[in-house]
């Protein structure tokens, strides 16, 4: 009994260093394309936009695409390893991802919409990005359907990995459409620019390199529904609080 315990641990100790490993190699590669983009930018060196974050099938945004990729592959890989069908529905969120990212899916939504579309958005955002933002809601709605039902239908451990996968989903957000919408609100100049470009698409990049590594940890580890990402912030949150719960005047009533 103790030598499986001892392999199991064993086991999880390399798959967690296997995905550190990976993870330090992708951030790693992400501050490079980043670096790159910087000197492409503010130097006449290399002078090249296929360099730029920005630029649709640039270096970096192909290797978004890789990275995309991967994902899906490994949430199929999952769903044959662990034969349960509900990892489908986050390969189909993620091959969603990768099709955005490929085809410009919600930026064609939002040309339509400036070229059909006679309104003025508030908040110094353009027509274009209402359509955007309209394009990737009703996606989302969609695909958040089929990932509740899968869900409903899953194992505990799927629900823990659903948990971990929403949560670095939001991070994405915040990142893509935070930071996209706060940069056409807030003209701040060249310079702002810059920098608002560099934190929309440079931490799109993180979550993305984050969210590889997880999944792959899970494919290497066996199944179980303790050591998860939300319950770990969860449990520090409460760990938190408590002192402060503990520090506040108790007071009696008569």
């Amino acid at each position: 009994m103790n030598n499986n315990k001892n392999r199991l641990a064993h086991s999880l100790d390399c798959s967690a260093q296997a995905a550190l490993l990976l993870v330090v190699m992708l951030v790693l590669a992400d501050v490079g394309f980043v670096t790159l983009h910087l000197i492409n930018s503010l130097t006449p060196f290399p002078n090249d936009p296929l360099f730029s974050l920005e630029k649709d099938r640039g270096y970096p945004e192909v290797y978004q695409y890789l990275k995309w990729f991967w994902i899906v592959l490994l949430f199929g890989y999952l769903a044959l390893l662990r034969r349960s069908p509900t990892y489908l529905a986050w390969a189909l969120v993620f091959a969603y991802f990768l099709a955005d990212d490929a085809l410009a899916l919600h930026e064609r939504v939002g040309a339509l919409f400036a070229a059909h579309l006679d309104i003025a958005p508030p908040f110094g955002l353009r027509v274009e990005d209402i359509g955007e933002l309209a394009a990737s809601a009703a996606m989302g709605v969609l695909l958040l359907a089929f990932v509740c039902w899968s869900y409903l239908a899953g194992r505990p451990a799927f629900k823990k990995i659903s948990h971990d996968t929403l949560l670095l989903i939001g991070a994405l957000v915040f990142f893509g459409v935070g930071f996209d919408m706060a940069h056409v609100i807030l003209p701040l100049g060249e310079a702002a620019d810059l920098l608002f470009g560099v934190l929309e698409d440079g931490g799109e990049m993180l979550v993305a390199s984050a969210t590889l590594s997880y999944v792959l940890l899970l494919g290497l580890r066996p199944e179980t529904d303790k050591a998860y990402l939300f319950d770990y912030l969860r449990a520090r949150w409460a760990n938190r609080r408590r002192p402060q719960q503990q520090l506040r005047p108790v007071t009696s009533s008569r």
